[in-house]
């Protein structure tokens, strides 16, 4: 965004940064929301006081920033406003059984801008470049998806090791404390075997 700053000394336009707005399109289902589009906001408290502050600091405001949340698998099934409209698009209801990469969209284009990104979109999975890019992810997914398979089962491997380790500590550990035990029960019995010695070298002395 550029505009006019009256207070630059040689009256040429300043550029300004825009705040950050992040928005989080979700597969999967959070079970603690149930709410298909959720805005996620800040607020300016007083951490002594716990009292919220009604002001807007610009300086903040660029340093965090607002999100939404989109969990397309709790859409509403019929679209309540024009957002749930344009967002219906990428609903998984959609999604071809012999294609992933394709949505066989069956939602309202009346719309124009949902008719426009249909359009596009269907512009973009026929295009030879696209597909080869989505196939290329689609490839990386599967090797990272591979790997991170094989970190945990390394992971669970040492797990159990460790396991095993601290069992065979653990059982030790119960045999020394049991060894420890028996030893002091065999010297408290020398002792008082010792002590009744005594008492019979006394009882038989003339």
């Amino acid at each position: 965004m550029i505009i006019a700053n009256p207070l630059y000394d040689k009256g040429e336009p300043e550029k300004l940064p825009l705040p950050i707005i992040t928005i989080y399109f979700l597969g999967f289902p959070l079970n603690s929301i149930q709410s298909g589009v959720v805005k996620i906001s800040r607020e300016y408290r007083d951490v002594v006081t716990q009292e919220i502050l009604d002001i807007k600091e610009d300086f903040v405001e660029l340093l965090t920033h607002d999100s939404y949340l989109i969990q397309v698998r709790k859409l509403a099934k019929a679209a309540r406003n024009k957002l749930e409209r344009v967002l219906h698009i990428f609903s998984p209801i959609y999604q071809s059984t012999s294609d992933k990469h394709q949505l066989d969209f069956q939602g309202d284009t009346g719309d124009p801008l949902v008719k426009k990104m249909v359009d596009r979109l269907g512009r973009a999975i026929a295009s030879e470049e696209i597909r080869d890019l989505m196939d290329v992810e689609d490839e990386l997914d599967r090797i990272f998806d591979r790997e991170m398979r094989k970190k945990d089962e390394i992971i669970a491997e040492k797990e159990e090791i460790i396991a095993e380790k601290e069992e065979i500590i653990a059982e030790k550990d119960k045999l020394l404390i049991e060894e420890k035990k028996r030893a002091e029960e065999e010297i408290q019995k020398n002792l008082e075997l010792q002590r009744q010695i005594e008492e019979l070298k006394k009882q038989i002395k003339p």
